[in-house]
């Protein structure tokens, strides 16, 4: 039997993942701070959240606080007596282009966090990315050419988090795995630069964002679609032969969808697309058939390529049917061999 399989999307699910790269051991600096056992690892789980507003520029603050402290020893060449700790902290993520002191998390949503500093740093809990800041406690001492063991250290494990909307949302988003930020210490002299290993890490580790607006595809069923028996010549299989009706009804509600009509895309995505044309959808099957793809055509006959949102008419009240139509299709001079095929894709919804 071949077919093609293309599910309802109920959410968008994004997987932020991360690599954590070794850090490269090195001479550390005169006042370097370098924490017993490695960087400290924050963890911040902020758990399941309703977004009550979907609009952009819509924010979302939320406070944490890991209580954990961890040791770390200062490094010293010299005498220091009596002096602050400098903080500097670095982001793992793009500067975001909407607000001052956001970075990019995805297309949905920036995010900007804040890092308490322990000690007695006068004013607002300074935002990431930021540089040689004094924590102005000036109590700390280290003495050559033994390093001093310094036991509760805490800065990196509170602060806030704030997120904000850059595109209306979906269903909702689940985040997972974002690294955000690196903390740097160091002893006294505000003027020499950073070491080159972190204090602590911090984390974003889990993260669903739920919100009220709400498409179904197909009333939330699967669409399948038979090809049944076809030729395997090259030639026949040209995307016009041997077409099926693919109807994808849509009903959008709640949320910004109960105050009017919106602009409603909507796009067929597949990662793994045909190898000879990444407008097709891509199959499988028990044997090689990396040379049959799937074309995908709206009721004009115009392609709709893979990984594009289109604009649907005739959509009223938020909802609508995209009306498509799909055919194998070869690679040019090849023949398809015997047997069954499939592909599967995913219906996506974007709206402004």
């Amino acid at each position: 039997m071949a077919k093609i399989v293309i599910g309802q999307v109920s959410r968008i699910v994004i997987l932020l993942c991360g690599v954590f790269s070794s850090l490269n051991a090195s001479a550390a600096i005169d006042g370097e701070i370098t924490p017993i056992g490695g960087p400290k690892m924050y963890y911040i789980n902020l758990g399941n959240a309703d977004i009550n507003s979907n609009r952009v520029g819509a924010s979302y603050l939320y406070n944490f606080n890991l209580g954990s402290t961890y040791a770390a020893n200062f490094a010293c060449s010299t005498s220091f007596s009596d002096q602050p700790i400098y903080y500097s902290a670095t982001a793992s993520l793009l500067q975001g282009g909407n607000s001052p002191g956001y970075l990019k998390l995805n297309d949905y949503m920036d995010v900007k966090v804040e890092i308490d500093i322990r000690g007695r740093y006068a004013g607002a809990t300074p935002t990431v990315p930021f540089s040689n800041l004094s924590n102005e406690a000036y109590q700390n001492s280290c003495t050559p050419p033994s390093a001093r063991s310094v036991f509760d250290f805490g800065t990196g494990g509170s602060g806030k988090v704030t997120f904000m909307i850059t595109k209306p949302i979906i269903n909702g988003i689940n985040l997972r795995g974002a690294e955000v930020a690196k903390v740097y210490g160091r002893l006294g002299n505000k003027t020499t630069a950073m070491g080159s290993s972190p204090m602590s890490i911090i984390n974003i580790t889990s993260a669903v964002f739920t919100v009220p607006d709400k498409c179904i595809i197909n009333g939330g069923t699967p669409i399948s679609v038979n090809f049944g028996n076809i030729p395997g010549t090259g030639s026949l299989l040209d995307g016009s032969k041997y077409t099926q009706s693919v109807p994808i009804p849509v009903k959008c509600e709640g949320g910004s969808f109960s105050t009017g009509s919106l602009n409603i895309r909507l796009g067929i995505k597949q990662p793994d697309t045909a190898s000879f044309n990444s407008d097709y959808l891509g199959t499988t099957g028990t044997v090689d058939r990396s040379n049959l793809g799937i074309m995908i055509k709206d009721s004009g006959g115009n392609l709709v390529a893979a990984n594009k949102f289109y604009d649907i008419p005739g959509f009223a009240n938020n909802q609508g049917s995209w009306n498509l139509t799909a055919a194998p299709i070869a690679k040019t001079g090849t023949d398809v061999v015997e047997g069954d095929f499939q592909a599967s894709a995913t219906v996506v919804v974007e709206f402004q």
